[in-house]
């Protein structure tokens, strides 16, 4: 078997990661308020793509004694998915059609969450299912599920963003900034302390375009410590099959060195 080149051992594959508008159109600061906030959003799905593309490279490649943690991230990445998901169906998604005045027209986004929602559900129980005895976990048949609605998945996630650019004829009728920004603040309240918050940001490549997005999230230092030592140490050992370290740098799958 050959040897992986050290862009096959990160996890920017198999599944494609979204370019965001900002850095597409080459635009300046300040960004026009749909600009930046189509581009928070692209980040936010990249979360979900870079941490798929984790779990996908790697389960084919545990050791058993693996299994018990990987498991473990893997449910971490269905929390973080179903949160985000969840908050656009309940907030973002209904305020825009209130702001707007158009009802349904975050329709075919929501159409697209239903899509892939059985395969979602099948990944949900095999994890749930094996967590008890992760002898019996298999890789392969994690990836066979994965495979039945990434695809789906992947497309939704990359349509959302020109849908969303898409809403700047409102103008300033709609504050979409303002909305994007604040589920960005309120998606840790729904994510577990130990699980879902720190594997959203042990799958934030803050190089991602040349770093252009390195200060977002904006977090104080004092709490980026305080999370790093409390919450994020408290399951360390699920955080070696993120995409990134903790420092938001892109690093190499451990289960797929030599």
């Amino acid at each position: 078997m050959p040897l992986l080149t050290r862009q096959e051992r990160l996890a920017d594959g198999p599944f494609k990661l979204i370019e965001t508008p900002a850095h597409a159109q080459k635009a300046t600061t300040p960004y026009d308020q749909y600009l930046e906030g189509a581009s928070i959003m692209a980040l936010s799905h990249n979360v979900i793509i870079r941490g798929l593309n984790s779990i996908y490279r790697q389960a084919p490649h545990l050791k058993p004694e693996d299994h018990a943690d990987f498991i473990a991230y893997s449910k971490c990445w269905f929390e973080v998915l179903d949160a985000h998901h969840t908050s656009e169906e309940t907030s973002l998604f209904p305020e825009i059609e209130a702001k707007t005045g158009e009802k349904g027209i975050m329709k075919k986004n929501i159409e697209q969450h239903h899509a892939f929602l059985p395969g979602l559900e099948a990944y949900s129980e095999y994890l749930n299912s094996v967590t008890a005895t992760p002898e019996i976990f298999s890789g392969e048949h994690l990836n066979t599920i994965i495979d039945s609605f990434a695809s789906t998945l992947v497309e939704h996630l990359s349509d959302e963003i020109p849908t969303l650019l898409s809403l700047s004829r409102f103008g300033s009728k709609l504050r979409f900034l303002d909305g994007v920004n604040t589920e960005s603040k309120k998606s840790p309240l729904h994510l577990s302390m130990t699980g879902g918050v720190p594997f959203f940001f042990r799958n934030l490549d803050t190089e991602y375009e040349d770093g252009l997005w390195r200060g977002w999230p904006p977090i104080p230092g004092l709490v980026w410590w305080v999370m790093q030592r409390s919450f994020v140490a408290w399951n360390w050992r699920l955080w070696r099959f993120a995409s990134c370290d903790a420092h938001g740098k892109l690093k190499e799958l451990p289960t797929l060195e030599d």
